[in-house]
């Protein structure tokens, strides 16, 4: 029992607002190498050519594994189900990422749960027994190896492979963070605080990219499916429900309380190097995951006041393509029911009256006139 409430709701954000107080002091009264920064990154950290070689091949791994099962699996299930032009697209991407994550993440689960569940249970002992070039155990750094190569294909996956999105910069600054951090904090050996980082992330990311394959899935051959749209509804709430508890709650209280200069110190009295650097680079992850929580609740919150009907992505552009000519008055049908034409561009730019089922299709978009349709917002 006192495990289950350890691991739910220890500690609280009142020891979180406590132990930062002891941020100055640490600052004022932690040694520095005298020969400098560098000096200290030359004594604390290890990383050797093997490490580098493993993440770079394992990266190529995934670019290939996803380049098939897009190819060979995702896109002719797209085209089989005569998904809209711009969904062909996008479903793939999706259908990869909750692939990767459904994997990973159990991975990492099993991980936390079946070895290292102490340092779930009891923040403070991810520097217990710490020392600088110390061996990494075999499955955390398996663990680290599968995320840091994932996240180095994310990079060039976004910026050459991915659909182009508004945030896609901003995406692009989160993978170069959470590759220094991943590849920081193996080096100097703060590998205890990476596995907690990376529970209380991915997880997020399996319900997020589930809901968008089903919100692409809602409209097939011309047919509106209700099931895809209550399923991309309750992964939409999971991924709500577990931001707030892993990003929200147990993101600051497991890690960003372990690693404050006050808890550290309970298990290891010594020198611990780079508290600030991590600190810094762990806050500004935590920041971020704010960012992206204030788009959640102003996504349920236009929900809430009905100003949302269905889910569709701000962020994307408006599909060129399904506005040519030769998409004009296509039907949809809901459990076989014929309803209003969807509203369709024809080559003088004119938009014909309708209805439109789904925001990633056909959208809407009349000068001077606000688009209220909204998906969910991405993170990764």
């Amino acid at each position: 029992m006192v495990k289950v409430w350890d691991f739910l709701f220890y500690p609280d954000y009142y020891g979180l607002v406590q132990a930062m107080y002891d941020i100055p002091e640490y600052v004022r009264t932690e040694p520095i190498h005298p020969d400098g920064w560098l000096a200290e990154v030359r004594t604390y950290c290890e990383l050797n050519w093997k490490d580098i070689q493993i993440i770079c091949i394992l990266a190529v791994v995934w670019s290939i594994f996803r380049e098939l099962l897009i190819r060979c699996i995702f896109v002719p299930l797209s085209n089989y189900a005569q998904l809209t032009e711009a969904n062909v697209k996008k479903m793939p991407e999706s259908a990869w990422r909750a692939t990767f994550y459904i994997i990973s993440w159990s991975f990492i689960a099993y991980v936390i749960v079946g070895s290292h569940f102490e340092l779930f249970t009891d923040p403070p002992s991810v520097f217990k027994g710490w020392a600088p070039g110390m061996k990494v155990p075999s499955d955390i750094y398996a663990a680290y190896a599968i995320q840091g190569s994932f996240y180095l294909h994310c990079m060039f996956a976004t910026i050459f492979l991915d659909v182009w999105r508004s945030d896609s910069a901003l995406l692009c600054c989160h993978h170069v963070l959470t590759l220094s951090l991943i590849g920081f904090s193996y080096a100097a050996r703060y590998h205890n605080i990476g596995i907690l980082v990376i529970f209380c992330h991915d997880v997020n990311d399996i319900c997020l990219e589930c809901a968008k394959v089903f919100i692409y899935l809602k409209v097939r051959a011309g047919k509106f499916y209700p099931v895809c749209e209550f399923m991309a509804n309750i992964f939409f709430s999971l991924f709500a429900l577990g931001w707030l508890m892993c990003r929200m709650y147990w993101f600051p209280l497991k890690v960003l309380y372990s690693i404050l200069p006050s808890t550290a110190k309970v298990y290891y009295q010594d020198h611990l190097p780079f508290g600030i650097e991590f600190n810094v680079l762990l806050w500004l992850l935590m920041a971020m995951d704010v960012y992206w929580f204030s788009l959640i609740l102003v996504f349920l919150f236009k929900i809430i006041i009905g100003d949302t009907k269905e889910m569709d992505d701000p962020r994307e552009e408006t599909d060129e393509s399904s506005l040519k000519v030769g998409i004009d008055r296509k039907r949809l049908s809901v459990n076989g029911h014929e309803e209003e034409t969807i509203p369709v561009q024809n080559s003088n730019g004119v938009l014909t009256p309708g209805k439109a089922m789904n925001g990633d299709g056909v959208k809407h978009r009349q000068p001077h006139q606000q688009n209220n349709s909204h998906e969910v917002p991405n993170h990764n």
